[in-house]
Parts: structure tokens; C-alpha cells; sequence
């Protein structure tokens, strides 16, 4: 195990130039957008701001995703993956600024939406951006991508955690605070664009074969299996992680420096279970390995609820989070497995829609919960949602999963 992530760290010098600029954009907005998951819901509620509205602010994001989904894979699709993600990066970062800027409800609104329409690409361009600029192993830049991306998620919700309480000391103003931190932190993720520009240009895709039939009429019949599954699972996981940092407040009665330090922790078996993922996938089975994580996250998104003691919170959320990282990233894979070639890009954006759909619902819903002190029940929707991601999962493709890999690879 050991050796094999030695011989992984090693082989880092065998990529690309293209392949290391895009990691430097990723690690640094994921620094940006781990500082903005652990402060924003506090600096919403710091203005005054009831937690229903709260809700719905959060819930437009998703939704946004979810119908911009599909335009921006054709977008994509048609101008190439670089200009893609410039563009992508550049308007989530102003967004993100139009949300923290001002005290005004329809700037943050706005921010919010805008976000969303955006936020989507990045998911739908990264499998198609590493299959183009990746010329060396696939596997490995997809896991590379995965830590990188947590590493930085890990490092900003542990400098969102201690920085309020140092800034704090000078500003004795808690939303003053928030803000400036936030616009700094926007600043950032603009900032992270940068590389991007250095990136060789890429052949966008041959336009005049492009067109909206598998997204809409020809869809295939797996990509409608998985949309559904995934709809499930962005339930489940929203109705934790959007709210989590009210639930250490609130409900563990912790404080934000042990919230985003505990937090933070969440890198390490992250990383653990996506070098062991791989491993047990080739020696099993990529969709049993996936079953059993999802079935995890959903025990454990129950256990975080079940305690009121922010160290075993803590400890149940971390478990919940990195066994569904784990899930979704074998996920991908197990659904590019099965896509046919042509649907691939569709696939992707119909997995972001509705699974967009279904983090939409959870944020409005969880506002109102927040708002009525029903923490527990965030951890009961979301285990019984993931709960019925596991079941989807096991009758839509357990009973047939080498038939349905024979005919993706007959049909590719």
C-alpha cells in the first residue's frame, strides 16, 4: 500500500506542464472555497438575515447548476476546455464577490444564482480537459486531481476557522469581519485563473458534429439510471455539508476554530480511502466497492446526528464525507464506464443537473429545519436519501453489472 502510493507521489514528474498548471488553479480556489463553506452561512446569519432566507440564498446555487447545466457542456463542447474553464473560473470569482460585497439581498441573490451557472462547468469540463491535455496515465491524473482538490478544500476551512477570531480582535465587528475576509478569499479565486491562460490551446470538439441529441431525445438508458441516483445523493449529502458549520454552533455548542479544524482533518482519510478505493475496485469490483462506501456515508450521516459531542460529531461527519467522496469518484468512473462514447459529456451534465436538483431541495428545506432547531433531522433526510441511493444503485445495476459493462464496451 505504501509502496503504491510512494511510486504515485513519484510519478507526478511524468505529467504534463498543461496537466501541473491546471492543479495550481484547482488547489487555489479550492483554498478560496473552503474559507467561503465554513464563514458565508455565519455571515448571513451575522447581518440579521432569518435562516428560511438562508435557505433559499443557498438553494439557488444548486438550482442554477442544475439549468445551466447542460448549455454549459454544449458551450463547452463548442469553444474547447481552456476557454471553457477561464471563463468558468473568472465568473464564479465575481460572483462570489457580488455575494459578500453587500448587505443587499438582491446582490447576494444575484451572487448566488450566478455562481451556479457557472459552477457546473467544472464538473463537466474535468473529464473531458484530463482526457484531452492528459497524455500520460488517466487514473492517476484523476486521482491527483481528487487530492489537490480536498488538500485545498482542507487548508481554506482551516484558515476560515481561526481567521475570523484573529481578524476579530481589530475590527470587534463579527460581520465586518466576515466580509472582508470573504472579498479577500473572492479575490483569490479570480486570481486562480491565472495558469489557465498559460495552458496550450486545445481543439475544441468538431462543431459540426455536435448537437443536443444525447443530451435531450436520445438520451441513454443508463445516463436516465444514474441521473436518478444521483438526484438522491445530492440530497443526501447537501443537508449535511451545506448546514454542518450551524450544526457544530448550534447544536454541538462548538465554535468555529474547532469546527474548521476538525474539518480540515478530512484530507487524511480522504486520501487514504482514494488510493485504497482503486485497490479494492480491480481486486473486487468498482460498483461493489462503490455500493459499500455509499451504504458508509449513509450510517454515518445518521451517527452525526445521533450525539450532541462535537468530537464524535466530528468524527461521524468525517467518515460520512470521505466514504462519500470515495462513492462518487468510483461513481464516475462506473458511469464512464458504462456510457457510451458519444453520451459521456451528456452523462456528465445530466449527473450535475439532477443531482443539483436534489441539493436545490435540500437547502430549502434545511433553512426552514435550521430555523426550527431540527438538526436531527437533517441527519435522518440525508441518511434515508443515500439510503436510497445504495438501493437504486444495487437494482439498476448489481444484478447485471458485467452485461451492462460487455455492451458499453460494444457500444463504444
Amino acid at each position: 500500500m505504501l509502496q503504491t502510493i510512494n511510486e504515485y507521489f513519484i510519478s507526478i514528474r511524468e505529467f504534463n506542464r498543461n496537466f501541473k498548471l491546471y492543479l495550481i488553479t484547482i488547489f487555489l480556489i479550492n483554498v478560496g472555497f473552503g474559507v467561503f463553506q465554513t464563514e458565508f452561512n455565519l455571515y448571513i446569519l451575522s447581518m440579521g438575515i432569518k435562516p428560511e432566507f438562508l435557505g433559499v440564498i443557498l438553494s439557488l446555487t444548486p438550482f442554477a447548476q442544475a439549468l445551466a447545466s447542460i448549455p454549459i457542456g454544449f458551450l463547452a463542447e463548442k469553444i474547447g476546455n481552456k476557454h471553457a474553464l477561464i471563463m468558468i473560473n473568472v465568473v464564479i470569482g465575481f460572483a462570489y464577490l457580488l455575494r459578500v460585497v453587500s448587505s443587499n439581498q438582491i446582490l447576494i441573490l444575484a451572487g448566488a444564482f450566478l455562481t451556479g451557472v457557472m459552477a457546473c462547468g467544472y464538473y463537466i469540463v474535468q473529464m473531458p480537459f484530463i482526457s484531452s491535455y492528459v497524455s500520460e496515465d488517466k487514473n492517476k491524473a484523476f486521482t491527483f486531481t481528487s487530492i489537490v482538490f480536498y488538500s485545498g478544500l482542507s487548508i481554506g476551512t482551516l484558515i476560515g476557522g481561526f481567521l475570523p477570531k484573529l481578524i476579530g480582535h481589530y475590527l470587534a465587528d463579527e460581520m465586518l469581519t466576515y466580509r472582508l475576509i470573504l472579498i479577500l478569499f473572492s479575490i483569490i479565486i479570480i486570481a486562480a485563473s491565472s495558469p489557465l491562460f498559460l495552458l496550450e490551446k486545445d481543439k475544441p470538439h468538431d462543431t459540426r458534429k455536435i448537437s443536443l441529441s444525447p443530451y435531450l431525445n436520445n438520451i441513454d438508458k443508463n445516463t436516465i439510471r444514474f441521473a436518478i441516483i444521483e438526484f438522491f445523493i445530492g440530497l443526501g449529502l447537501t443537508f449535511l455539508m451545506l448546514f454542518i458549520n450551524i450544526i457544530f454552533i448550534r447544536y454541538y455548542l462548538s465554535n468555529l476554530e474547532f469546527f474548521g479544524a476538525s474539518t480540515s482533518l478530512l484530507i487524511f482519510p480522504t486520501i487514504l480511502l482514494l488510493f485504497i478505493g482503486p485497490i479494492l475496485a480491480k481486486k473486487s469490483s468498482t460498483l461493489k466497492v462503490m455500493m459499500v462506501t455509499r451504504l458508509l456515508s449513509a450510517l454515518f450521516a445518521l451517527v452525526t446526528v445521533l450525539t450532541i459531542n462535537p468530537w464524535l460529531g466530528a468524527s461521524a461527519y468525517i467518515i460520512f464525507r470521505s466514504s462519500l467522496i470515495l462513492a462518487q469518484s468510483l461513481g464516475v468512473a462506473f458511469a464512464v464506464s458504462v456510457a457510451t462514447r458519444r453520451s459521456r459529456v451528456a452523462t456528465s451534465a445530466w449527473l450535475e443537473a439532477t443531482f443539483d436538483i436534489g441539493a436545490g431541495l435540500a437547502a430549502l428545506l434545511g433553512g426552514v429545519l435550521i430555523a426550527a432547531n431540527g438538526f436531527f433531522a437533517l441527519g435522518l433526510i440525508s441518511s434515508v436519501s443515500l439510503g436510497i441511493s445504495f438501493y437504486l444503485t444495487w437494482l439498476f445495476f448489481g444484478k447485471n453489472e458485467s452485461k451492462i459493462l460487455t455492451n458499453a464496451e460494444i457500444s463504444s
